[in-house]
This record gives structure tokens, sequence and C-alpha cells, in this order.
């Protein structure tokens, strides 16, 4: 399967390094003077004094480059095959532009060796790249944890390291990269809890599907201005916390196949510029919410494989965008006739097998159906410390869920390229078919 392309703008390299006076200016003030930048001593680095250089950051570039080669075990695609020589711009998967802080000089601004199937690990030197914007390493072997020295990359806006073999509690020296605004960590063996302060940074995208997190969801999440949130196949526990639905311009967000517990907010129709939502495979017990009518923006919704009850009443068909809904595998047992109608005429894409209602192809037996349609849910009594075992109310026994297996990850390797702009800048809408559920990234 083909991958889409995953919402880095790289266009946006380019706006953020060829703008407006004022911005270099205020970049400036940023950055300047370099006295935080590492150096080459730092490192107890020697160049030859026989090496020709356009400017000392290209020298420090090739250092950088030259041992972070040194760490790479294995290159099966030749990628840095041409890492040689002090014309690092010339480097497969190495772009340069003019420095922010002076434009006479030319610096590596962007590294971007995603599909290389390289083995290997993150070399300190890599923060001499101290005007590095974008760092992308998706779908390689990469593997340990990130350097330290990484807290000194302070122009980073893009850190992709998706789909390698990182390991360890979540990497806390990305909350030190002042200008990070798209993290995306997918498919790695990160574990433990999320800091809090991840949700306090200023970040577009928080992308961290695929690992062993596990811990309840910050309470702080609300403090988030990020667009696209994908949580999804981690083991967070716990109910969606209150704050969830004061994020205000928050797009696509996916909480599916966890061990999330309690009823779904009411005040998810706060979230008015929602796209997708995806809060399938986990614990959700109660109805779905009312007056989702109000969200004119959602496409998607995927409730399937919870513990959800009642009716899908006609607020939900009343979503003007709504083009896919997904609530197979819970208990509803009724529905109004506006939705009856919607789905008869297939108006919109509807899956709703293994439910409770009447009449319907591929619903559950009725002796299942009974016990669970007959108790009702006060979402104000519902622990959020919910186990599976548990009996509230009435005898309902929660289920746990069987995380499907993903399918084969392909072998997907684009067409090489020498300019960035090749590399495919569409923003991934369905997000949760393409990567989350299919297991593909």
């Amino acid at each position: 399967m083909q991958t889409i392309g995953f919402f880095f703008f790289i266009g946006q390299l380019f706006i953020f390094y060829i703008s407006s006076s004022s911005l270099a200016s205020t970049t400036r003030r940023l950055t300047s003077p370099k006295l935080t930048d590492l150096q080459l001593e730092d490192f107890n680095l020697k160049v030859n004094p026989n090496l020709n250089f356009e400017n000392p950051r290209l020298m420090k570039a090739y250092c950088a480059l030259q041992e972070w080669k040194k760490a790479m075990y294995s290159d099966p695609q030749n990628m840095t095959g041409n890492w040689v020589g002090t014309d690092v711009c010339s480097y497969e998967g190495v772009f340069c532009a003019h420095a922010l802080d002076d434009p006479n000089i030319v610096t590596v601004a962007l590294i971007d060796l995603n599909y290389g199937d390289i083995a290997g690990y993150l070399v300190p030197h890599l923060a001499l790249l101290s005007d590095l914007g974008v760092f992308h390493i998706n779908s390689n072997r990469f593997f340990g944890i990130i350097p330290k020295t990484f807290s000194k990359l302070n122009l980073l806006f893009e850190f992709d390291i998706s789909n390698n073999r990182f390991v360890g509690p979540f990497p806390k020296i990305v909350l030190s990269m002042p200008h990070l605004r798209f993290l995306d960590l997918r498919y790695n063996e990160f574990e433990g809890k999320l800091p809090p302060e991840l949700f306090d940074k200023r970040l577009d995208a928080i992308v961290l599907n695929n690992n062993r997190f596990h811990s309840n969801i910050p309470d702080n999440i609300g403090n988030s201005r990020v667009s696209m949130l994908v949580l999804a196949n981690n083991k967070f526990t716990g109910c969606i916390p209150k704050s969830f639905v004061n994020m205000p311009r928050l797009e696509q967000v996916s909480l599916s196949n966890n061990q999330l517990t309690g009823c779904i907010p009411e005040d998810i129709v706060n979230l008015q510029g929602l796209i997708v939502l995806d809060m399938s495979d986990n614990e959700f017990v109660g109805s779905l919410p009312k007056n989702l009518h109000t969200l004119k923006r959602v496409e998607r919704f995927d409730f399937s494989n919870n513990e959800l009850t009642g009716e899908i009443n006609k607020s939900v068909c009343s979503m003007p965008s709504l083009l896919d809904f997904r609530i197979s595998s819970n208990y509803f047992n009724e529905i109004s006739e506006e939705c009856d109608k919607l789905m008869s005429e297939q108006l919109i894409s509807v899956k709703d097998y293994d439910n409770c209602f009447f009449k319907r192809p591929h619903q559950k037996p009725t002796k299942i159906c009974s016990p669970m349609v007959n108790s009702k849910v006060d979402c104000k009594n519902v622990p959020c410390t919910l186990q599976k075992s548990d009996v509230e109310p009435g005898n309902r026994k929660i289920t746990p869920h069987k995380p499907k297996p993903p399918l084969p990850k392909a072998a997907l390797i684009p067409p090489k390229t020498k300019t960035p702009g090749a590399i495919r800048p569409q923003f991934l809408l369905m997000i949760v078919e393409v990567e989350i559920r299919y297991g593909v990234s």
C-alpha cells in the first residue's frame, strides 16, 4: 500500500528560511549571538587543515555528518554513498539554504533520509547543525535514544523519527526545542508516561501512535494548541480528561485501541474544528453525545468496538459533512427514522454490524443484548478507574478488546530525488484508515 504523505509541509522550510526581513530580524535576536552553539572543540574534533569550506557552519556540518555516517551499520540503498568530500550541500538527503541570521551564509537546513532502511544510531555531533529546521528519518532502523545535545537545535521545527527502533521513556529532550511544531514519534518502542509539559508546548501536531506508552492522559491536554493528535495503539487508561474539549484548533484526533474508560464527554461538541474523530477499540460506556449536528466539519466518526448503548439519533445524521460513520461492535439498539433512511439510501458510509438493532443484519443475539440494553449508565458515577472485570451498573461486564493484527508493512521506497519539492506535502486527512488501523507507516 502506498503511504500517504504525512502532514509535513516541506515548503514551510523555505517560507521559514526565505522570509521577510522582520522575521529574520526577530530570529536573529532569538539566535544571536551564537555563544550557545556547540563547537568542534566540544567534541574534541579536528579538521584536516587541507580541506576547504565555504564557511565555518558547513565545516561543522561536514564533521557532524561524517560522525553520523560512522554510526550507520547498514545502508542497503546506499543513500549516504556520496557523503564524501566537503560539499555537504550535495549529499543525498541533505539540503541547504541561506541562514536566518545572515543571508550571506549558506548552511544545512534540512535532513531527509526517509525510507532509507538505514541501521544505526543518532550521534551527539548532529547538534553541530545549529541551523537545522527539518529532521526526517522516517522508516529506517535507527535505534537507541535521542542524544541530549539535540536540545541545542534551536531552529528545529519538524522532528520525524517515526518507524524506527528507538526505546526508553518519552524523549523529553524534544520539550527543549523552542521552535518545534511537528512531532512524530509513531512506530517506535517508547514507553511509560507522557509528560504533562508536552501539552503546554506550542505544537501543531503530536503523533505518538504505535508505541508502548501507558498511563492516564495528562489532565492538562486541553492546554495544547495542536490541530492533529494521534495517541492510538498504546495503553492509555482512565477517562478522557475534562480539558480535552477545550482544544480550539483540534481537527484530527485518534485515541483508538487503548484502554480508555468512562463516557464520551457531552462537551465534545465544543470542538467545532473537528474533521476526524476516532475513539474506537476502547472501553467507553454510555450513549453518544447529544447535539452532534453542531459539528459542521466532521467527515469521519469512529466509535466502533466499545460498550456504547442507546439510540443513534437524528443529531448524528444531521452533521452536514459526515461521510463515514462507524459504530460496529457496540450495543446500540435504536436508530432514528432520519438516520435509518440515510443508511438505507447509502448517502453516508455506515458500519453498524454487531450491535443490537432490531431487524438489521449481522447483529448480536438477544440474550447478549438484553442485559446491556436494559441497564442504564449514569455517566456521573462511572469511575475512571473502571477495570475490565468491574460490574457497573447492573451486571455490566466490560470485555477487553483484542487489537486487530496489523497488516505487514509494505516496502515503501519513493523515487530518489535531490529536490525537497518531490517530498509530497499532503496533509493526511484520513490518517486513521491508512496509518493506524492497517499498521502501515
